[in-house]
């Protein structure tokens, strides 16, 4: 007997920003990076990169890949909205951070339903969600005293309009992520 090993992919479904408030978080990340300064070592997200994620599949197969394409082969039910950002945070909320995000201020309850009506439509059961857009990531112990004085930096960006849902595949190369995308579903209310 042969063994097979399935080939697996990195996926996830994401609410899509607009370039121009791309340029605005980035210009924050920027002055993040140079108030954070050489005190620990962060993998900064690109503008190209940056999204809302819904929902993330580490290892799924093609059926699953199936699954998620028919689950987003129609519009969400759900209205377009207007999303803007402010406020910074960290995961985990203890200990040593490993994630700066970027908050949510309007379009947090509509974001939120539009992850419920994903999930629901792939049959997963309701999770604990925080809509938030990741920054950087460290890629070392970093005390929080050390990041304490961004605590008070004004970080404001948007609003972007979300209007649909993308699925992508993210693969892995040693200049970051490459994100490819397989599916949209509109909002379509």
């Amino acid at each position: 007997m042969v063994n097979r090993i399935l080939a697996t992919k990195r996926l996830f479904v994401a609410a899509d920003i607009d370039d121009a408030t791309k340029a605005q978080i980035e210009i924050i990340s920027r002055s993040l990076g140079d108030a954070i300064g050489s005190r620990t070592r962060a993998s900064w997200v690109r503008a190209d990169r940056m999204h809302l994620t819904l929902q993330f599949f580490a290892a799924a197969d093609a059926a699953l890949e199936e699954r998620i394409m028919a689950a987003l082969g129609g519009a969400l039910d759900a209205h377009a909205f207007d999303l803007s950002f402010d406020g910074l945070g960290f995961f985990p909320e203890r200990g040593s951070p490993r994630v700066l995000w970027l908050g949510i201020r309007n379009g947090e309850a509509e974001l939120r339903r539009v992850q419920q009506i994903v999930r629901e439509r792939l049959a997963l059961p309701p999770e604990p969600f925080t809509p938030h857009l990741t920054l950087a990531r460290f890629r070392e112990r970093v005390s929080r005293g050390a990041l304490g004085e961004i605590a008070d930096f004004r970080a404001r960006a948007g609003p972007s309009r979300i209007d649909r849902v993308t699925l992508y595949e993210s693969r892995l190369s040693p200049g970051g992520p490459i994100y490819f995308r397989l599916a949209e579903a509109p909002l379509g209310l």
